[in-house]
């Protein structure tokens, strides 16, 4: 169909919209920083994901069968590396291009000491951005230094400073607690210099924030969250159909008829167990599991918390060793009330006591609870037996839904597979 140069034409144009989506992505606008080498080759191997996804979308729609599996093995590396000193090196060689040396700026840091040293060290390891003379103003008592920084003047001196030659910018180095922004603001304009805010409103509201912008309005939230995106949310939900959906008209049916024999054999009952559980915005809902113990103790709602649990039957406790009796859930995901990642559902009696522990527990519940998450991924499975293990398991549920990604949610489902076939050590 397409011969051997335009076949790799092709091949680099999937490759070069893989790597513009993932560009595209990005919750941030690009930088021209100097990264970390860890970060840039997490950010590599991000864009080699997003490119050899659309690489492997193509040769799939075309069922293409003569592509060499060495070029293709070769490609993957090499275009790794590629990538790897592309994003290491790039950013300063077009800062030394945008901003040489006979332009190099003068720049007033305006604000409490303690933050202009620290505005002061980011200049340093950013010098390639063409700052170079720093100049000091503080209402801050400042004795001998052994830094080398010393204050120019107070910071209403800012107009008589700025009428000097070369200031080009202006920094308040934390935002302002007076009503002097304003006037900050008009001196800067009539000079022509730049004002720039370092918005520390982290510690204005002691907790991290996130700024948002919608139809022209801003607004400020106390964290990232990728899932309220509905194209986030409705790709999650995409994957969720298509795992669940199979699970429960082809895996689960055998399943179930096994466990309804062992039930007979070992502990005649019901074959499902039904639990009220805390979901998405604590709303609650029927969880759907196996019943792994026997009838007379399934109303004790105490996790099993040794193998040798008196309430397992045996087949019960092979059951929730190997997490198949988390199976059943795969319906409460079809039906829209669990994803297959995320949060785990707790009973309300538990989420009250985990409040008690980690006051912003409840916020793990702003998106869908799992039927396996970060937490679990990490070991923390069973019940919690201390205070330490309660907040390791909220904090790595509010991490998850702070960094949600598709590729996130993928490794989830892979690690845990494999946590099927080989247990860890915490499966009761």
């Amino acid at each position: 169909m397409f011969s051997r140069v335009n076949r790799h034409i092709i091949y680099n144009f999937f490759i070069l919209l893989g790597l513009v989506v993932e560009a595209r992505s990005l919750r941030s606008a690009l930088n021209l920083r100097m990264p970390a080498v860890e970060e840039t080759g997490r950010r590599s191997m991000r864009q080699l994901g997003y490119a050899m996804f659309y690489l492997f979308l193509f040769l799939v729609a075309e069922q293409s069968t003569n592509i060499s599996r060495v070029f293709l093995f070769s490609l993957i590396p090499l275009l790794y590396l590629i990538l790897f000193f592309t994003n290491q090196i790039l950013p300063r060689k077009i800062n030394e291009i945008s901003h040489p040396k006979q332009f190099r700026q003068t720049v007033i840091l305006l604000g409490p000491m303690e933050k202009v040293k620290q505005i002061n060290e980011w200049f340093k390891v950013n010098a390639h951005f063409g700052q170079q003379n720093v100049v000091i103003l503080t209402d801050d008592r400042v004795e001998n230094t052994t830094d080398g920084l010393r204050p120019s003047g107070k910071l209403d001196d800012l107009e008589r400073v700025l009428g000097g030659p070369g200031v080009t910018e202006v920094i308040l180095v934390e935002f302002p607690r007076t009503g002097n922004v304003q006037r900050y603001v008009e001196i800067c304009e009539a000079h022509g210099s730049r004002l720039l805010v370092v918005p520390d409103l982290d510690v204005i509201f002691g907790h991290s924030v996130a700024v948002f912008e919608d139809g022209g309005k801003f607004f400020l939230g106390l964290r990232e969250e990728p899932l309220e995106d509905p194209i986030n949310r409705f790709l999650k939900r995409c994957v969720d159909i298509a795992v669940s959906l199979p699970v429960v008209l082809f895996f689960l049916p055998p399943l179930m008829l096994f466990v309804w024999v062992s039930q007979r054999l070992q502990s005649p009952g019901p074959l499902f167990f039904w639990q009220p559980r805390d979901g998405i915005n604590n709303e609650p809902f029927d969880i759907l599991k196996f019943r792994s113990m026997h009838v007379r103790d399934a109303s004790d709602v105490r996790l099993p918390s040794a193998k040798d649990d008196p309430r397992l039957y045996p087949a019960g406790s092979f059951l929730r060793k190997t997490s198949l009796d988390e199976f059943p859930q795969f319906w409460n995901v079809l039906c829209g009330s669990m994803s297959l990642v995320g949060p785990r559902p707790h009973l309300k009696s538990y989420n009250e006591q985990y409040r008690q522990v980690v006051f912003k527990a409840y916020v793990r519940a702003l998106v869908k609870p799992g039927i396996t998450g970060l937490a679990q991924a990490r070991g923390f499975r069973g019940d919690a037996k201390n205070a330490v293990e309660v907040a390791s398991r909220i904090e790595s549920d509010i991490e998850y839904l702070e960094n949600w990604s598709f590729w996130l949610d993928i490794w989830l489902i892979i690690r845990t597979a494999l946590q099927i076939v080989l247990p860890p050590k915490t499966a009761i």
